[in-house]
């Protein structure tokens, strides 16, 4: 049976997405490197750009198993690396470990938890299955490098980010909120791992509530529209 031209395009931008998030993690690795930090860390990075790759083949593998073609799946290059900040390269992996993992891989643990929970399709729940596997780690991987971080320059850190936090909250609560107005899914969608905007909707907020805020406030960083 044919999945849906829908379905077909959540498993693209899934594969597009984790070639981000290797290309991200990599360049995340480079900077630690420069900037000192310890070697641990800096080998878990490495273990996670070998995650995310794997999850873009396992992604592909998907797509073409559910009827898409294979063939090279188009990328944003401009969006795979970020120059160096003026401020430098601490600066620049502040920035990254941020809004990549702080933000980023904490809320992709509930979505793809609700993602798997819903699965079914024989091509679809081995693949969900490796990455909710995987994301936990990568998120353990952002707050602790935000704690070295925290450990070299306390104040400046901070005040990186909850200066950038209502940027980055911003672009994720849009990216979330656009779900909201697509039709509600089909069981073969579902059953493919795709996800209702409701259902994208209340992750955010409950993951914002529950998990990141208390995570940001036990560091001593205020989060948009609390109490510093």
């Amino acid at each position: 049976m044919q999945s849906s031209q829908r379905t077909l395009s959540e498993w693209r931008n899934r594969v597009a997405a984790e070639y981000r998030s290797a290309a991200v993690t990599a360049q995340a690795v480079h900077w630690m490197i420069q900037a000192g930090l310890p070697e641990h860390l800096v080998r878990v990075g490495l273990r996670i750009v070998a995650d995310e790759l794997d999850h873009a083949t396992l992604s592909h593998d998907c797509l073409v198993a559910l009827g898409g073609t294979d063939g090279a799946i188009p990328l944003e290059v401009s969006s795979m690396a970020a120059p160096v900040a003026p401020e430098g390269v601490l600066a620049s992996l502040v920035d990254t470990i941020g809004s990549s993992f702080c933000l980023g891989e904490t809320f992709a643990v509930p979505l793809f938890a609700a993602m798997r929970q819903h699965s079914t399709h024989p091509a679809a729940r081995p693949v969900l299955d490796r990455v909710l596997q995987d994301e936990a780690a990568h998120r353990a991987f952002g707050w602790d490098t935000l704690d070295v971080l925290l450990e070299l320059d306390g104040p400046g850190v901070r005040g990186r980010i909850e200066e950038r936090l209502p940027v980055w909250l911003d672009a994720f609560a849009r990216s979330y909120a656009m779900w909201s107005e697509a039709p509600p899914l089909e069981p073969a969608e579902r059953a493919a791992g795709l996800l209702d905007g409701a259902d994208y909707a209340a992750i955010h907020d409950r993951a914002l509530a529950e998990d990141i805020g208390p995570r940001f406030a036990r560091r001593g960083i205020a989060m948009p529209g609390a109490d510093a």
